[in-house]
């Protein structure tokens, strides 16, 4: 008898213990879920010291790095809602207004970074795999072009 009431007592704490712990679980996720979404600035922020320690960024490059980030990172914001607003929800325009504020960074990072540092950030945000990609597709289509043109002048 005395075992099975310490049977039935370790089954008893052992279900409370997961109870609990499954409880105390699905509040911190509720907490998560509840968190407000982090504004622009605080986006740009973070990214600015992001790339303040990957790219050694001096505090005047992290300076302006964060101003550029806030104005795109925002514009970003306000092109979406404006969308949203009238109705225009496709996944290609939301891509071209991301991709119009992305070459706008891009173009503001370039006068920024040192030539070094503008390379490790194409490379850190995949920019240079892009680049490389579409340079030698333009060589490949020039070639081509080269091949047709030469076709054509001979007699």
């Amino acid at each position: 008898m005395k075992t099975a009431t310490k049977f039935f007592s370790s089954i008893s704490l052992l279900i409370t213990t997961i109870f609990l712990s499954s409880t105390s679980s699905f509040a911190q996720y509720q907490n998560q879920q509840e968190e407000k979404p982090k504004t622009p600035v605080e986006i740009a922020a973070l990214q600015a010291d992001k790339y303040q320690k990957d790219l050694g960024l001096n505090d005047g490059q992290t300076f302006l790095v964060d101003s550029v980030l806030q104005v795109n990172i925002g514009g970003v914001y306000s092109d979406f809602e404006r969308m949203k607003k009238g109705g225009v929800q496709t996944q290609e325009s939301y891509r071209a207004v991301q991709e119009l504020w992305m070459n706008k960074t891009d173009a503001a990072f370039k006068k920024i970074f040192t030539p070094e540092q503008y390379l490790k950030y194409e490379k850190l945000s995949g920019l240079y795999a892009k680049r490389i990609k579409e340079e030698k597709a333009k060589a490949k289509l020039e070639k081509e072009k080269a091949k047709k043109l030469d076709k054509n002048k001979q007699p």
